[in-house]
């Protein structure tokens, strides 16, 4: 929980008055790096279970949030995360791994479209 960052929102209330409440939820620490054929990241996530855990790639961008326990007395807190993806990076494809509070997602790139050549055949 040491590596996780506490961020304000403000929010508005479900009543549409103007009065806000602030809303803390923590950010988790990532690392992401790529390899000639994928997309890596890591997430540090302790108490984090499968079940308080959402992976979503909409129009580009990878969504991870969730809640997390730190200790039984203590309510829920929420953590949340975006990260633009390059269009090279197919978003519909890939794996998610939780282990020991570590949350490791690949996601492959697309494969490029090599030139085709065509072979012009001569009639007579």
């Amino acid at each position: 929980m040491e590596n996780m960052k506490v961020q304000e929102h403000k929010q508005d209330q479900c009543n549409e008055t103007t009065s806000q409440r602030a809303t803390f939820r923590l950010s988790p620490a990532v690392d992401i790096y790529e390899t000639t054929s994928e997309l890596v990241l890591n997430a540090e996530l302790p108490g984090v279970e499968e079940t308080g855990l959402s992976l979503e790639v909409s129009r580009g961008v990878l969504t991870l949030e969730g809640d997390i326990v730190v200790g039984e007395e203590e309510r829920p807190r929420s953590f949340y995360r975006q990260f633009k993806l390059s269009e090279r990076i197919n978003g519909t494809a890939g794996d998610a791994v939780l282990k020991d509070g570590v949350l490791t997602l690949r996601l492959p790139k697309i494969e490029e479209e090599k030139p085709k050549k065509i072979a012009v055949k001569t009639l007579h």
